[in-house]
């Protein structure tokens, strides 16, 4: 499914809060967040880290509410959402074809504030059992009290019958853009 372009949220300066939307102008997303753990279904990596949970929702994204926090000043914000062929998720299957470095994503949070972050890499369709971790763990996306930016991921590729799930994950990394 194609989304629109659709303009930046603009409102108070961002705040440490618990984010209730996201807001990605470049893919046409604007999507409420709801709290996610991680996935014990899923082996740990190296680090002993597991893979973020899905959200409930597959319209919503998912926040992982244990790690930090939008305008927290430190460490990475975890979210992900869901990407289905049809189009009925947070994110198209076009996903990994037009995330951008340089584009910008939001979190809104409780009260109205607005933290923005600009993309500065993306590993688009990565495998997901055999990169994801070793992404994870080099590029320390877990990492609390690193420098603030933001994680978000989605799944994609060819669907796994057998596991239940995709094969491939599109991970974007951005970093916090104060002021």
């Amino acid at each position: 499914m194609q989304r629109a372009a659709i303009a930046a949220s603009h409102g108070p300066p961002c705040r440490p809060g618990a984010p209730q939307r996201l807001v990605y102008p470049a893919l046409g997303v604007d999507a409420a967040v709801e709290r996610i753990g991680l996935d014990l279904g899923t082996p740990a990596d190296a680090d002993g880290r597991r893979r973020l949970g899905n959200p409930s929702d597959t319209s919503r994204v998912g926040w992982y509410a244990d790690g930090p926090r939008p305008g927290a000043g430190k460490g990475t914000v975890l979210l992900n959402g869901h990407t289905y062929r049809d189009g009925s998720a947070v994110f198209g299957e076009d996903f990994p074809e037009r995330v951008r470095p340089g584009q910008v994503i939001q979190t809104i949070q409780t009260g109205g504030s607005v933290c923005s972050y600009r993309v500065d890499r993306v590993w688009p369709a990565v495998d997901a059992r055999r990169d994801y971790p070793r992404i994870v763990s080099s590029e320390r996306l877990y990492d609390a009290n690193g420098p603030a930016r933001l994680f978000l991921a989605t799944c994609g590729g060819r669907w796994n019958g057998d596991r239940e799930d995709y094969d491939d994950i599109t991970i974007v990394v951005a970093s916090f853009l104060p002021g």
